[in-house]
């Protein structure tokens, strides 16, 4: 639910600031709701109400035997590495179409060949929208929403006014055609979610609003290349709730060079992805540690960008796409997020990393489409 809903009692000059309120009744919720200056998410699913309440009135929030919580609505924000700008935007990709190399690594190419595209799955690209209109993505756009605003003319409220989220969006998606690049799953229909404004910012409780939106419309998998250091109780339901109904969540582990997995990608129900580069040696960027599931190509990673243009950029951002992308490939053969998961840990390479580093190792499409087809085979045989 996008804006604000519900109460309208008048804001004076006091100092207010936004809350996630966990209640255990509708008493407790209503509780939360009088006290408001402003309501701006109802999370039903979650038993979560967020508010937005004077510096006064905070002491009394929490005052009611109904409230399980009561905690600030933390700001996120996207924290990428620097990426030299001379390599951001490519002038030549125009004549053919160009494979880019962690597409490659991953055993995507060779998963194509065989006819294996992601067709009929659905992908919620959690983050700072989609270009709507670049030439190669347009074609798998469909449903968005938005929960933060677009600061660009367009027709749609989730259009990216920051590049992030298109950038995650061709190596998850991008049409095989004969220009631009290719993504992991070129035929999977790719749901932008907005819940990261044009400076790459947005609230714990716009974050827990996209994953319950995907959540709620069924779709197979859902990629949070956003992720910070601290773990909130709203957006962990958020993320089990997701789990529970069905939905694969995969995450960044984040870009400080530390032995610290960000959240969300730290919780056992979202698959953490660290980055490695072309010579499959860790991204001197990438978080580690034992929440690590996943590794991913991270570097110089080639991709869609706002206007029809094709950038590199770099992170444990776009190391995760790698991973959604091939969760996506798998989706398409009607498996559960479990059952995802388990495949693709199962049949990761060991490149010679510590599992901290590289989890069960780096993500192999292919091998991993491999294992369903063996599986399947059994089925028939039965």
């Amino acid at each position: 639910m996008l804006g604000s809903i519900g109460t309208t009692a008048a804001q004076d000059a006091e100092t207010t600031a936004q809350y996630n309120v966990g209640h255990e009744t509708e008493a407790g919720r209503a509780h939360a709701r009088d006290i408001a200056v402003e309501v701006h998410h109802e999370f039903e699913a979650l038993d979560i109400t967020t508010v937005e309440v004077t510096e006064s009135d905070l002491s009394v929030l929490g005052d009611h035997e109904d409230i399980r919580f009561v905690e600030e609505n933390i700001e996120r924000s996207l924290d990428l590495p620097d990426t030299d700008p001379d390599n951001q935007i490519q002038e030549d990709l125009e004549a053919e179409q160009w494979k880019p190399w962690g597409i490659e690594r991953i055993g995507a190419l060779a998963a194509h060949e065989r006819g294996e595209t992601g067709c009929g799955t659905h992908v919620a690209v959690i983050d700072t929208g989609i270009d709507p209109t670049h030439e190669d993505l347009h074609a798998n756009i469909g449903e968005g929403v938005a929960f933060v605003e677009t600061t660009i003319e367009s027709d749609e409220a989730w259009a990216d006014d920051d590049g992030h989220g298109t950038h995650v969006s061709g190596t998850i998606a991008a049409v095989d055609n004969d220009f631009g690049v290719v993504g992991v799953s070129p035929s999977a229909t790719l749901h932008p979610v907005k819940v990261l404004d044009n400076q790459g910012t947005g609230t714990d409780a716009d974050i827990a609003a996209g994953i319950i939106h995907a959540t709620r419309k069924g779709y197979d998998v859902a990629n949070l290349s956003v992720g910070e250091p601290e773990t909130t109780q709203t957006q962990t339901e958020a993320v089990r709730f997701a789990h529970e109904e069905g939905l694969l969540l995969v995450a960044a582990t984040g870009n400080d060079g530390h032995p610290h997995v960000d959240y969300p990608a730290d919780l056992d129900e979202v698959i953490g992805v660290s980055a490695i580069a072309k010579d499959d040696s860790l991204a001197s960027f990438s978080n580690t540690g034992p929440e690590v599931n996943l590794t991913a190509p991270g570097t110089l990673v080639l991709s869609t960008m706002p206007g029809n243009q094709y950038g590199v950029m770099e992170g444990t951002s776009m190391a995760t796409p790698h991973v959604t992308g091939s969760a996506a490939l798998l989706a398409a053969h009607g498996l559960s997020n479990d059952e995802i998961r388990e495949l693709l840990t199962a049949s990761a390479e060991n490149i010679g990393l510590g599992p901290d580093q590289q989890g069960s190792g780096l993500v192999n499409a292919n091998a991993a489409l491999e294992e369903v087809e063996k599986l399947e085979g059994k089925a028939l045989a039965k």
